[in-house]
Formats: C-alpha cells, sequence, structure tokens
C-alpha cells in the first residue's frame, strides 16, 4: 500500500497481485481520512496470486509523488503510472532485471528492484521525468544463499538496503551519485526475519 498526500486531498494506492491481470486499486482520500473509490489500473503486468507479497514496497510514489512504480512479480516486470488528480495514466512497463521482484527503492532519478525469484538480486534503473525506466548498465548485484524482502535507500541516497531473513541481516550497498553499488556488507538485525 501507499499513499500521498497534497494540502487539498490525497490518495491510498494498493496492489491485486492477481496472477492474470495485475491491478492497481486507487482511493481518494480526504482530508478526515475518508477513502472513497478513485479507478482500477491494470498494470500490464501479472502478480503471483498469493494473498500479500513479503514486501512493503511492491509498489512506491517516485518523483514528488507524480509516478508511480509498481513490482509485477508474476511477469517479473515493472510498470510505471503517472499519478494525475483523476487516477493513474500509464507511462512504462520493463523487464525487472531478474525474477519475481517484490520491492522498489526509488532515490531522485534512482530506481533499484529486489528481485527474489532464482538467484535473488538487486538492478538498478533510472526514471526519466516523463516515466520511462531503463536499466543502469552493470549495475545488476547478486544477493546469493539469501532470502530477501525489501529493499531501501538511506534519505539521502547513498546507501542502499536490503533485508535478508534468511541470516537475519540488513545487507548494505554504498550507492555513488550515479546510481552504482559497491560493497556489500551484512549487519546483523536487531531481532530474527527482517
Amino acid at each position: 500500500m501507499q499513499n500521498t498526500t497534497t494540502e487539498s486531498a490525497g490518495a491510498v494506492y494498493v496492489q491485486t497481485n492477481d496472477p492474470d491481470v495485475n491491478e492497481v486499486v486507487a482511493y481518494r482520500r480526504a482530508n478526515d481520512g475518508a477513502l472513497a473509490a478513485l479507478g482500477r489500473y491494470p498494470t500490464g503486468g501479472r502478480g503471483n496470486g498469493k494473498p500479500h507479497l513479503p514486501s512493503q514496497s511492491s509498489l512506491i510514489l517516485a518523483r514528488d509523488g507524480r509516478m508511480l512504480l509498481v513490482a509485477n512479480t508474476g511477469s517479473a516486470d515493472v510498470s510505471v503510472f503517472t499519478v494525475g488528480v483523476d487516477g493513474l495514466g500509464p507511462a512504462s512497463l520493463v523487464p525487472s532485471g531478474g525474477a519475481a521482484p517484490t520491492s522498489v527503492a526509488v532515490h531522485e532519478q534512482h530506481v533499484y528492484v529486489l528481485n527474489t525469484g532464482g538467484e535473488p538480486n538487486v538492478a538498478g534503473f533510472l526514471l526519466g521525468a516523463e516515466g520511462t525506466l531503463e536499466a543502469l548498465p552493470d549495475s545488476t548485484r547478486p544477493l546469493p544463499g539469501s532470502n530477501p524482502a525489501q529493499v531501501a535507500f538511506s534519505p539521502d541516497g547513498r546507501t542502499l538496503v536490503v533485508t535478508d531473513r534468511a541470516t537475519n541481516s540488513i545487507v548494505v550497498f554504498a550507492a555513488d551519485a550515479d546510481g552504482y553499488l559497491t560493497g556489500p556488507a551484512l549487519v546483523p538485525s536487531s531481532g530474527a526475519t527482517p
């Protein structure tokens, strides 16, 4: 689930994770928190049909809330929508750089997708102002022997972190100004199954 606000209104977005036609369901949020259905928007991809994805970032807002990125875990791609007052508009659909994407991290124009199927990895992309998503060459980093759940950037964009349930740790990469990663280092989590 992702939500966004402006001074006059807000919105909440969830994805269906349907194995045939994944959709984003959008709700308009009033200032008092009440929700009203805004619409359903096919992603162009497929989910895996499970009741939920094991990630809190399977869809995420970018570009100051003007873009919405969605991981389609069943079809191994990522959808980008433009966000408008009256709903969502399709912008692009690109391969995720691996199998079973479940989480997306964004910092400015840099995007990393966590692929949890096959040999897990993180794959880098550049997000254009109009919603284009282009693979960042030579940016894919493997996460061997792991069971990753979520990927996120630090607020300054200099660090990319991945939670790993298999080792009860956090995988930490340094990110440079061009979006490329070095590392990783493993940091023990404060408890089991981060």
